[in-house]
């Protein structure tokens, strides 16, 4: 248990990418040195997932797409894609991808103590790489205003990049606490220092407080601006399901976040161990009575929860003006009752809840015109749907949940006084949709 903990745990670089790494690596000679696919992860991200904090203004990193594969001697290959828009200052956008390896490096002196290393080497190509057509086409699909910005440059460059980063940890109780320190160099292109503690239970769900410093060479007129943004104090999560994963952080200083979510094709052949429920993870869509579609995340031991729901961007009420932005986001703890039911594939449940919820309020991107948070308690109805081993992979067991909530908001009439944005305000708040349980057995 204890080395497969200190296997699964921050040294892995972050699982994003995308189809060019698939063509790498079936060029490489991998039956030569007989190594076999342990995971294949496939993601997408985007800076709507902001878990409630910060300012989404659907600038900076924008969006990017994601794969990793990853062999049984723990070698990995990685292609990160990243598309940055400024449309604030400069009017202009360029598109990253990163190809590369990593091996990791671990050293236990004892049991409970370890120190760890990660060597990563590859490419980083800049420029006009053609993102601009998949976020106008995806942008066209959900009716949200195009990105059309100049690209700094039309061609795109190559940059070698070589990377490290070190860990040194202590496990207790199948909870891992260290720091951690990295740096990479993309040659003609970025220097970053990073630093970093972090928590990680059982291997697959591992937090970070830390500080990062880049220093850009300015290829581009507005990289010195995405420096801004994606430097200072970051708070950030890594989960990873065995099937699905994700992924957030967010700069505190400037507000800019980014999250993703990642497949993992090969997890089926998990062998089946899911016995109990000791740990619960859940992701899921509802949207409120406005119309507006709100993303749920929760962490549940048994009955006990901690769930966010937020939502940001243009408001329905107000489509003609889409530079109007709200961020809204809720943070309660949670109590939750399952009852008897004469199907054993539905089962009825409800819950209630007290905690916090935030109303900001940006005009033209960067005016804060409310910026507020009340008290707030809630109740939640549905019904789980599947029996307890239903679906399993691995050691998880997923099942779908229907779900309705009411949450009332304390003093909400002194939220805002203005008119379109009232209506998002409460007092009352109704959300409904669907939302996926994983539970884990940690035995």
């Amino acid at each position: 248990m204890n080395l497969k903990i200190w296997k699964n745990v921050g040294l892995s670089l972050r699982k994003r990418a995308d189809i060019l790494l698939l063509l790498c690596i079936l060029g490489l000679p991998i039956p030569a040195y007989g190594l076999s696919l342990d995971s294949l992860s496939i993601g997408t991200g985007n800076d709507w997932y902001t878990m409630g904090l910060g300012y989404n203004q659907d600038d900076g990193f924008s969006f990017g797409s994601s794969l990793e594969a990853t062999f049984d001697n723990n070698l990995s290959f990685q292609t990160f894609v990243r598309s940055y828009t400024d449309r604030i200052q400069s009017n202009r956008r360029y598109d990253e991808i990163q190809i590369g390896a990593s091996y990791p490096f671990l050293f236990t002196p004892t049991t409970t103590i370890g120190i760890g290393a990660a060597g990563s080497a590859g490419v980083v190509l800049t420029g006009n790489l053609g993102l601009q057509t998949i976020q106008n086409w995806f942008h066209t699909l959900i009716g949200r205003d195009l990105v059309t910005l100049t690209y700094d440059e039309n061609q795109f460059w190559v940059h070698p990049y070589l990377a490290l980063k070190t860990q040194a940890a202590y496990l207790g109780s199948n909870t891992l606490t260290g720091i951690e320190l990295g740096t990479s160099y993309a040659h003609q292109w970025e220097l970053l220092f990073e630093a970093n503690a972090f928590i990680s239970y059982h291997g697959f769900l591992t937090l970070r407080l830390g500080y990062v410093e880049k220093y850009v060479e300015d290829l581009y007129p507005s990289q010195s601006i995405q420096e801004q943004r994606y430097e200072g104090l970051r708070l950030a999560y890594v989960y990873d399901g065995g099937l699905l994963q994700s992924s957030f952080f967010s700069f505190l200083d400037s507000g800019a976040s980014y999250g993703s979510f990642n497949v993992n094709v090969l997890a089926f052949k998990l062998p089946k161990t899911y016995k109990q429920t000791d740990f619960t993870f859940t992701s899921g869509i509802l949207y409120n009575h406005e119309g507006h579609q709100n993303r749920l995340v929760a962490f549940s031991f048994g009955s006990f929860s901690f769930e966010v729901k937020h939502t940001n961007g243009p408001m329905l009420n107000r489509w003609e003006d889409q530079n109007d932005r709200m961020n809204l986001g809720s943070w309660q703890l949670g109590y939750r009752w399952e009852f008897e039911s004469p199907s054993a594939f539905l089962t009825p449940y409800a819950k209630v809840s007290a905690g916090l919820h935030r109303f900001n309020l940006q005009q033209n991107y960067t005016t804060t015109l409310v910026e507020e948070v009340r008290p707030s308690i809630g109740m939640e109805v549905g019904l789980s749907i599947g029996t307890t081993c239903w679906w399993v992979v691995g050691n998880t067991s997923y099942h779908p949940r229907l779900a309705v909530s009411l949450s009332y908001v304390f003093n909400a009439n002194s939220i805002t006084t203005v008119e379109y944005f009232k209506p998002h305000t409460g007092p009352w708040i109704l959300m409904a949709g669907i939302v996926l349980d994983i539970d884990h057995d940690l035995t």
